[in-house]
């Protein structure tokens, strides 16, 4: 192999806006196709946009190097914008071809390939396919047979027979030391949390997720041996504060995970899991037992999705759960030392003012009953592949016909086309409005900030401010009252929102 980078790696940033305390996760997606190269002795050069401030100068000096290919990462929202600056980056300053993969790309592969800056799309997961990919680029092979890619010949489009999922339990352990893990320390505790995944996808039909489409609504899942020998191995090797399990929902099969779980505690593993995604279904589904398992092993946030606290939208969202239920098993959660985020999505295209009030009561009530709980609202985004997209169409949405169209698409971003103007104010205050009231995440907060020294200052000004305006957030969100958003306007002007339009017929 060539002493010279042989393929470089780049994964745009994410937001448009700045958020007061954005934890930055390691781009697993990116590891995870890289590992295989690496393991096969291809030098690779990983650039994360997020964390490297000279990252046009890292760019150009592998690019001198005449690597095979950049590949780029990317989901559907304002990482294509950056996407977009890297592509015409790399196509102003070399000939070496430019392969997109990710969701979008996935989703979207015969739009996004009609762009200019796009040679090549990695359609689904890119493990073999770009390992594939890479070796057919240095043989300088055709690359008729690779299974999963749409690329450019002779100035036409061409599409491959798509690849089958991979089997999980037959890829490496990730080549994590193909990153600075020390840029990837969560700003917020001050400590080492690394992401770790112990599956893929999610047999639910909600229609709204892009699951269904790019996973094909199959779950797959390393198995509970070969899961906690990985997880031994990042542990020993990294020594991290704890795990951020990106599991789509680390709880499809409950059997499996109380294995899991029980493995932790039998092995002695002591780590601490932070971010645990679960379905209200699977969690009802739950007795004290196992609560207390989750309690054993080292859980410290999980992250329900409820997405309404209107029966009538949870129906139509194929949520199987009462809301009373929801209630009954947030206050035998209080009992536990565990956090949970209760999130919540609002601007859905058959949503009325009556449901919104119903969301936000919820709200209240779950907090309320929970001191360890905190709320996440976000707008509803219609994603492509899924089945909201279509209905989104019926009700305004003109389908975007080319990447940079697509930018605007992002959970924070109120500019449905159903949406009045005074609608879309309303659901920017709700979301502003529902994070500043979460007593126990502020008296946690205020004793992690003292492990982050370097930003300590800022995040205390921002605490007391938060706390100064708590009992506004809460009257504003009981009332749906959005008028004067003054505080809206000052963040806007701070460069933490950031909304862009979206076209509508």
């Amino acid at each position: 192999m060539s002493k010279e980078t042989d393929v470089v790696l780049v994964y745009p940033k994410v937001r448009l806006d700045r958020p007061i305390w954005e934890d930055i996760r390691i781009p697993l997606g990116l590891l995870a196709i890289a590992t295989p190269l690496d393991i096969a002795g291809y030098k690779v050069k990983i650039i994360d946009q997020r964390v490297e401030k000279n990252w046009k100068k890292i760019l150009l000096d592998e690019l001198e190097k005449e690597p095979l290919c950049v590949g780029i990462s990317c989901m559907s929202g304002p990482q294509i914008k950056y996407a977009l600056e890297i592509s015409r980056l790399v196509r102003e300053n070399s000939t070496v071809p430019i392969v997109w993969g990710g969701v979008h790309p996935s989703l979207l592969p015969f739009q996004t390939l009609k762009n200019d800056f796009v040679d090549i799309v990695v359609q689904g997961e890119g493990e073999e396919t770009f390992y594939e990919l890479v070796r057919a680029l240095k043989d300088k092979s055709t690359l008729n047979g690779i299974k999963g890619i749409w690329y450019k010949e002779d100035g036409k489009l061409k599409r491959n027979p798509p690849r089958p999922f991979i089997d999980l339990n037959q890829q490496p352990f990730l080549s994590y030391h193909l990153l600075d893990i020390e840029k990837y320390r969560n700003k917020r505790y001050g400590q080492l949390i690394l992401s770790f995944s112990t599956s893929r996808g999610c047999y639910r039909e909600c229609p709204y997720c892009y699951n269904t489409a790019f996973n094909k609504k199959k779950w797959r899942y390393l198995t509970v041996e070969e899961s906690l020998k990985r997880l031994k191995k990042l542990i020993s090797a990294y020594q991290p504060y704890g795990i951020l399990l990106t599991d789509d929902n680390f709880f499809v099969d409950l059997n499996v995970t109380k294995r899991f779980l029980e493995g932790i505690i039998k092995q002695k593993i002591n780590i601490r899991f932070f971010r645990t995604c679960i379905h209200p279904e699977d969690l009802i589904k739950m007795d004290n037992n196992f609560l207390k398992l989750l309690e054993r092993a080292g859980v410290v946030f999980l992250v329900i999705g409820v997405e309404s606290g209107s029966q009538r939208i949870l129906n139509l969202l194929r949520k199987n759960f009462d809301v009373t239920e929801l209630i009954k098993i947030n206050k035998k959660l209080s009992k536990f030392s565990f956090r949970v985020v209760f999130s919540f999505m609002l601007g859905l295209p058959f949503e009325t003012k009556k449901d919104i009030s119903l969301t936000v009561f919820l709200i209240h009530r779950l907090l309320a009953e929970n001191k360890k709980a905190r709320v996440s609202v976000n707008i509803y985004t219609p994603y492509p592949g899924t089945e909201l997209f279509d209905l989104s169409v019926k009700n305004g949405l003109i389908p975007p016909q080319t990447l940079e169209e697509w930018i605007p698409f992002a959970y924070h971003t109120a500019n449905n086309p159903w949406l009045s103007e005074e609608r879309k104010k309303m659901l920017y205050m709700l979301c502003f409005c529902s994070g500043c009231f979460s007593p126990y995440f502020l008296k946690k907060f205020v004793r992690v900030s003292k492990k982050n020294y370097g930003a300590k200052l800022k995040y205390f000004f921002i605490l007391i401010l938060i706390r100064l305006y708590q009992p506004i957030a809460r009257l504003r969100m009981v009332n749906l009252y959005y008028k004067f958003p003054i505080e809206i306007k000052i963040a806007r002007f701070f460069g933490y929102y950031r909304p862009l339009k979206i076209k509508s017929g």
